[in-house]
C-alpha cells in the first residue's frame, strides 16, 4: 500500500490527475508483481549454470514472441546481434504474458513510471523529496537526505568515474602506496598456494587445476593502466536530468561498442574512488581501487598487523571468491568449467553446508540470515581471514609474543581487521539487507570469521567451547 501511494503522488508531480495517478499506481503494481513473480530467486542466480542459457536470437525471440526485437535491435544500434544468452527464459516467458494481458495504454503507463522513478534524484525537488520520503521511511530509516554536495560527487562518480578518479588518485595515491599492496597482494597469493599444496581432502587432479587458476589470477591495483575517455559524452550546463540521460546512453552504447572485438583485459569495472574491491571469475582477476586502500583498511606506513588485519583480509576476500561455490565453477581462463573430481567436489560442497548452517544460525531484529545467498561472502571471509592470517604469521613468526603493557602483534591482527568492519546501520535498513544482501551483517562478518579461524583462539586464550572457539569449525580453506 505504501509504495502505490508512493507511486500516485509521484505521478501526480509529474502531471496527472489523483484519479489518474491513483489508477495508474494499481497498473504499475500489478505489473511488477507479474514480472516479480515470473523472477528466478537470488539465492538461485547465484549458480552461474542456472542463469545461462545460449538461446541465441531465434531463442529469444521464440520466449517472448509478442516483444519486436527487431526492433529493439535496431534501436540499440545493433541489428545484427544474434549470440544471446538469455539468463532467466521463464522472466521473459512472464514479460511475453504481460505483452498479451495488458493494453498499450498499461504498457505505457509502466514506462511512464519506470522514466519518472529512474530520474527523480534529477528532477525539481518535490520530486528529490518524495523518494526519498519514501525510501526513508519504507526501506532504509535515514533521517536526513545526503547533502547535495554528496549526491553531486556520486552522480559525477557513477557517470564520469574515471575522469574524476584521475585528480583523486594524483592527490591521495602515490607509488609507494601501490608498491605496498602489491607486496601485500604477493604475501596473500604466497599463502594460498600454500594452502592449496597442504589440503588432505584435495585430489592431485584437482590441485593441479586450482594450482594453475591461482596462478594465473590478475592483479589490479589502484588504478587502470589506461584511461577511459569521455569524449563522446556531451554535458551540458543547463539540465541535470539531460546529462544524467546522455550518461546512461553513453554507457550502453560503450559497451554495446564491444560486441564482436578483442576482449579489453585492462578495462576496470569499478571506479578508482570506491571503497571497495572485486574478484571477477571472468577474467580471473582482483581489483583493488585507491578508494579502499586508505584508512582504515590500509596504509603505506601503518604497521605490518593493522594492514594485513584490514586490507590484507581483503585481499585474501577476493582471492577467495576465486574458489567460493560459485567462483569455484570457473577455470583459470574464466570459463564456466567443471574442473573439480567428484569426490573432492562432493567435500567441497560438505564443508560449504557447515558454513550455510552456521550462518543462518544468525539473526538481525529476529530475522535469520539466508546462509545460501551469503554462502559465497562468507565463505571469502572466513578463507580471506585464514589466509591473511597465514601471511602475516609468515611475515611476524612471533606473533603471539607478549608485550609488555600492550596487544600482541597477533592480537593486533584481528583487532585491525574487526575494526575495519565497524558500522552502524538503523533498524530498517538493516532488516532490509537481511532479505536482499549476499554479504552477512558487519558484526557477523567478523564474529562469523574468527571464530572459524583457530589462531584467533590462540591469540586471546579462548578456552575451546565458548562462542569465539567452537569444537566444531567450519573451513573450507
Amino acid at each position: 500500500m505504501a509504495y502505490m501511494i508512493h507511486v500516485a503522488r509521484m505521478m501526480e508531480l509529474a502531471g496527472a490527475p489523483a484519479d489518474a495517478a491513483a489508477a495508474s499506481a494499481r497498473t504499475v503494481m500489478e505489473i511488477e508483481t507479474a514480472l516479480a513473480e515470473a523472477s528466478m530467486p537470488r539465492t538461485e542466480r547465484r549458480d552461474p549454470y542456472k542463469v545461462y542459457h545460449r538461446l541465441e536470437r531465434k531463442g529469444l525471440e521464440k520466449a517472448a514472441p509478442r516483444f519486436d526485437w527487431n526492433a529493439y535491435f535496431k534501436g540499440l544500434g545493433h541489428p545484427g546481434i544474434e549470440k544471446i544468452n538469455v539468463a532467466v527464459p521463464e522472466f521473459f516467458a512472464g514479460f511475453d504474458q504481460v505483452l498479451g494481458t495488458r493494453g498499450l495504454a498499461d504498457l505505457k503507463t509502466y514506462m511512464r513510471w519506470q522514466l519518472v522513478n529512474s530520474s527523480a534524484p534529477a528532477l525539481p525537488e518535490a520530486f528529490v523529496q518524495e523518494d526519498f520520503a519514501f525510501r526513508s521511511s519504507q526501506l532504509t530509516g535515514e533521517e536526513k537526505i545526503l547533502p547535495r554536495w554528496k549526491r553531486c560527487v556520486a552522480a559525477v562518480d557513477g557517470a564520469l568515474g574515471e575522469a574524476l578518479a584521475r585528480p583523486y588518485v594524483a592527490e591521495t595515491f602515490g607509488e609507494q602506496g601501490k608498491a605496498v599492496a602489491k607486496d601485500l597482494v604477493g604475501g596473500i597469493e604466497g599463502a594460498f598456494h600454500s594452502t592449496l599444496e597442504g589440503l588432505e581432502w584435495m585430489d592431485e587432479p584437482t590441485r593441479e587445476q586450482a594450482l594453475e587458476k591461482l596462478k594465473k589470477i590478475e592483479n589490479k591495483i589502484g588504478y587502470p593502466e589506461k584511461w577511459r575517455s569521455y569524449d563522446k559524452l556531451k554535458v551540458v550546463k543547463t539540465s541535470y536530468l539531460e546529462n544524467r540521460l546522455a550518461a546512461a546512453r553513453f554507457e550502453s552504447e560503450r559497451d554495446l561498442h564491444k560486441i564482436g572485438r578483442p576482449l579489453d583485459r585492462t578495462e576496470w569495472y569499478m571506479s578508482p574512488p570506491t571503497v571497495n574491491a572485486y574478484y571477477n571469475a571472468l577474467m580471473n582477476e582482483m581489483v583493488f581501487p585507491a578508494g579502499i586502500l586508505q584508512s582504515p583498511f590500509f596504509a603505506p606506513n601503518a604497521s605490518t598487523a593493522a594492514n594485513a588485519g584490514a586490507i590484507g583480509m581483503v585481499m585474501g576476500h577476493e582471492l577467495t571468491h576465486g574458489f567460493d561455490d560459485k567462483g569455484r565453477l570457473f577455470d583459470a581462463d574464466g570459463n564456466l568449467r567443471d574442473w573439480w573430481t567428484p569426490a573432492v567436489s562432493a567435500a567441497y560442497t560438505e564443508k560449504a553446508q557447515c558454513v550455510v548452517e552456521q550462518y543462518a544460525g544468525y539473526t538481525v531484529l529476529g530475522e535469520h540470515l539466508n546462509g545460501n545467498l551469503t554462502l559465497g561472502e562468507n565463505i571469502a571471509d572466513i578463507g580471506g581471514l585464514q589466509t591473511a592470517w597465514n601471511a602475516f604469521a609468515k611475515r611476524v613468526p612471533e606473533a603471539n609474543a607478549p608485550k609488555d603493557g600492550g596487544f600482541t602483534e597477533g592480537q593486533q591482527f584481528f583487532l585491525s581487521f574487526a575494526q575495519s568492519w565497524c558500522a552502524n546501520r538503523r533498524d530498517e535498513y538493516a532488516r532490509m539487507l537481511v532479505t536482499v544482501d549476499p554479504h552477512s551483517p558487519p558484526q557477523y562478518r567478523v564474529i562469523g570469521s574468527v571464530s572459524n579461524v583457530p589462531a584467533f583462539q590462540e591469540a586471546f586464550s579462548c578456552q575451546t567451547g565458548s562462542p569465539m572457539a567452537p569444537a566444531k569449525r567450519c573451513i573450507v580453506w
